[in-house]
């Protein structure tokens, strides 16, 4: 495996043939869409072989069918794209090593095509898919044209999580702080757009330090920073970052942008569309986002229940999120009673922040969590330190008046959401990152 520096200063135009391991994400598919613009050949192979993405990669003629095999090593094969690192046990990884072919992760790939374009790269705790979704929306509106983007989630009414136009100079990318994957992924910003700064991820990183540490490494490569100058943490990470770099403090610009408008709710919300102002502001350009139809699972309208229940998908997994996503429900729906079905998400993050946790849900009248979802990254170890049970019982303590139940299964939560007591003088939020997303299609919702 290549390290970071040596994956930068690969030149593409060496390679003819380039294998990936994995292409329907959004990093993989806009990566492989790139390369075979550059006339480099490419071919893939993936496991999940049922989504609408999978198989549009296989009708290209691109992607393998039948998941992975060592026999998708080939000896023409330049260079191979590794997912996040060498996966133990994977036929196509160890045929990798096996014959000296050079690998990158999909990050440092990302990361060496970037070098290619102007990249506004949105990292934090909370609020990047959202506010890279916005400065999108931004350069579609005043530029005419859908720039290249690549983010976590799927903008909605393109339903695109990732597009590619060679006409357009600018990328926009959701930078990860997971395991400093920021640093392959944009390793040298024209625009950084640093949301917040709250630690997350404890897994690796043990501190708030450790967090800050990663934030100041990723920030020393910008040219300009836009950010809340005001944020504590904000302010230790900019003390690590050359006086060089150009920050755009959002506080001195608030007034300007303050009628712009958007449909989306929340003070979050309202910060997030800020903080898109700060790249109209860099880049002297309107911004306009009164149409912006918002982003897939980001307090997103499903439908009502045969009862009249007003359904609603969010991603909020962390303490800072599901706080937001109650206010904004709590200000959007001030006379109705809140249903909040949650799945929290990690084993470790549920244990890290219970206590922050017990803090965010206040505004919830009803709660309902049938399980912790374990995510592939979870490292076996963690799931001994907490259980659903316990974690339900830590929450009752803490509301000890409030309706707080586990439901076990998502098949005994579908059937309590349907009951007639859930009218239209309740509205519900399912609030996973995980696979609290299948009770959607039992919930019989009309739109």
């Amino acid at each position: 495996m290549l390290s970071r520096e040596e994956a930068l200063n690969l030149d593409l135009n060496n390679f003819k043939k380039v294998h990936l391991i994995g292409i329907t994400s959004a990093f993989n598919s806009f990566c492989a869409n790139y390369l075979l613009e550059e006339g480099i050949e490419v071919t893939a192979s993936e496991y999940n072989q049922d989504c609408k993405e999978a198989k549009g990669w296989i009708d290209r003629g691109i992607l393998y069918p039948g998941g992975h095999s060592a026999k998708y090593i080939t000896k023409d094969i330049d260079l191979v794209i590794f997912p996040n690192g060498p996966i133990p046990g994977n036929p196509e990884c160890e045929e990798t090593e096996k014959k000296g072919i050079p690998t990158i992760t999909i990050g440092q790939l990302t990361g060496l095509i970037s070098k290619n374009f102007k990249v506004v790269a949105i990292a934090g705790t909370h609020g990047k898919t959202t506010t890279s979704a916005l400065v999108a929306w931004l350069f579609y509106k005043s530029l005419d044209k859908k720039p290249n983007f690549i983010i976590g989630d799927k903008i909605l009414d393109w339903n695109q999580s990732w597009n590619y136009n060679p006409n357009s100079e600018y990328l926009v990318i959701e930078a990860c702080e997971y395991k400093k994957q920021f640093l392959d992924r944009a390793p040298q910003s024209y625009i950084t757009v640093i949301t917040n700064i709250e630690l997350d991820h404890t897994d690796f990183y043990p501190t708030q330090d450790s967090y800050n540490s990663a934030f100041s490494e990723f920030i020393s490569n910008s040219e300009y920073v836009i950010t809340d100058t005001s944020e504590l943490n904000i302010v230790e990470v900019l003390k690590e970052v050359s006086s060089e770099i150009k920050v755009v403090d959002m506080n001195k610009f608030k007034d300007k942008y303050s009628n712009v408008k958007s449909s989306l709710i929340g003070e979050h919300n309202r910060e997030n569309v800020l903080r898109a102002c700060g790249v109209a502001e860099v880049l002297n350009i309107q911004p306009f986002f009164e149409d912006f139809p918002g982003v897939n699972s980001r307090f997103e309208y499903k439908g009502n229940t045969p009862n009249g229940m007003k359904t609603y998908s969010d991603y909020a997994h962390n303490p800072r999120k599901i706080k937001a996503c109650l206010n904004g429900t709590r200000e959007a729906f001030p006379d109705k009673k809140i249903v909040f079905v949650w799945e929290p998400h990690s084993y470790e993050r549920t244990y890290t922040f219970k206590e922050d946790f017990v803090k965010s849900l206040e505004l919830a009248d009803i709660i309902y969590i049938p399980n912790i979802f374990a995510p592939v990254r979870e490292q076996e170890e963690y799931k001994d330190v907490i259980s659903t049970e316990s974690f339900v019982e830590f929450l009752q303590g803490g509301y000890p008046k409030k309706e707080i139940i586990h439901t076990k299964t998502l098949e005994k939560t579908t059937q309590m959401l349907l009951g007639e007591r859930f009218n239209d003088n309740y509205v519900t939020i399912l609030a996973s990152a995980g696979e609290l997303r299948k009770i959607f299609p039992l919930l019989k919702l009309d739109k």
